[in-house]
């Protein structure tokens, strides 16, 4: 069971002015739990959209990336509402529905429904308590996918409760008490190979099964060191990097996976890492040439291509989309852009 808060559930400390001759007196607050309605008023009006805006939160109780931040109130094909709709690093969509009190079979289904229509990766319930028979029709649903992964749909059931400490600001406490059978043994994993990063070019190269796409590969990373600029290794990919205005005076530019895959971390363009917006990669023109060029649906935040794009072919017109955004980090530069 994962569990995630958005506030300390204990804190300790000391009289900021001690008298001398006398121990400081220890203090310790205390914690206090609530519904969800006595914290945050309305479900829709209040709890909704702040939820929406602190997805990293949530995300931490399921183990998965999402985007801080998703599209509440999203709108359906038979004129219902999705409460919210988020993504995680690499693009994929989560349908969240919640709800005040006991989970009912409205959202549960509504969320599904949305869920399998849009071929999203997974649905989340959130509520203050799930029924049996909801929890029995999850694991089932979870079965299903695991069956069947390409078609499946990866469900959590989601307890949330209000805490705070003293007279602290309310937070939301997430307790998973449903999730996909092999989640866990994914997530960490995952962890693990991200923890391991590639230690030089000759290892990246090795990842590689295909010929034609390790020599794509190659010919974008030599011309790009080649007009000077940078790249950095991660556990399975190539990033290449351009001077920009960041704490580290470099940003990514995209990455190049050792399947042809090519990420663009559309997100870190508006701030998302840095907290530095780069405007001229945000503009909804750059998006549409970027979404033309490698193929995307206008929705990704964190978006890769499909595998085996990055062919000879598309050599050039790779580089002149990294030349196009290494510029674009110059002129920020220039500009004295600052978060």
């Amino acid at each position: 069971m994962r569990v995630a808060v958005g506030v300390r559930v204990a804190r300790c400390g000391r009289t900021s002015t001690p008298i001398v001759g006398v121990r400081a007196v220890a203090t310790m607050g205390r914690l206090q739990f609530g519904r969800l309605s006595s914290a945050w008023a309305g479900e829709a009006a209040d709890f909704t959209p702040l939820l929406s805006e602190r997805l990293d939160q949530l995300g931490a109780a399921l183990g998965v990336d999402l985007a801080s931040v998703g599209r509440s109130e999203v709108s359906t094909a038979g004129g219902r509402r999705i409460d919210i709709v988020a993504q995680d690093t690499e693009g994929s969509e989560f349908v969240i529905e919640n709800q005040y009190g006991r989970a009912d079979h409205d959202h549960l289904t509504r969320g599904l429904a949305y869920a399998v229509a849009s071929h999203a990766k997974g649905l989340v319930v959130v509520a203050e308590e799930h029924r049996d028979e909801f929890k029995a029709v999850a694991r089932y649903l979870n079965d299903l996918r695991e069956a069947d992964p390409d078609r499946g749909i990866a469900v959590w059931l989601v307890e949330a409760r209000a805490v705070r400490v003293d007279e602290s600001p309310w937070a939301p406490m997430f307790v998973v008490v449903v999730e996909p059978n092999d989640f866990v043994a994914t997530v960490e994993q995952a962890r693990t190979l991200d923890r391991r990063r590639l230690g030089d070019l000759d290892e990246f190269w090795a990842l590689f099964t295909d010929a034609e796409l390790e020599g794509a590969a190659r010919e974008v990373v030599e011309r790009w060191a080649a007009t000077g600029h940078r790249w950095h290794l991660g556990p399975s990919q190539i990033a290449l990097e351009a001077p920009g205005p960041s704490i580290r005076g470099v940003r990514t530019v995209v990455a190049i996976y050792a399947d042809g895959r090519v990420q663009v971390p559309f997100s870190a363009y508006a701030g998302a890492n840095s907290g530095i917006e780069i405007p001229e990669l945000t503009t909804s023109a750059f998006r549409q040439e970027a979404d033309a060029l490698f193929e995307f649906n206008a929705s990704e935040r964190q978006a890769r291509t499909s595998p085996g794009w990055l062919t000879p072919g598309k050599v050039t017109a790779l580089l002149g989309f990294c030349s196009r955004v290494a510029a674009a980090y110059a002129h920020g530069i220039e500009q004295g852009i600052e978060s």
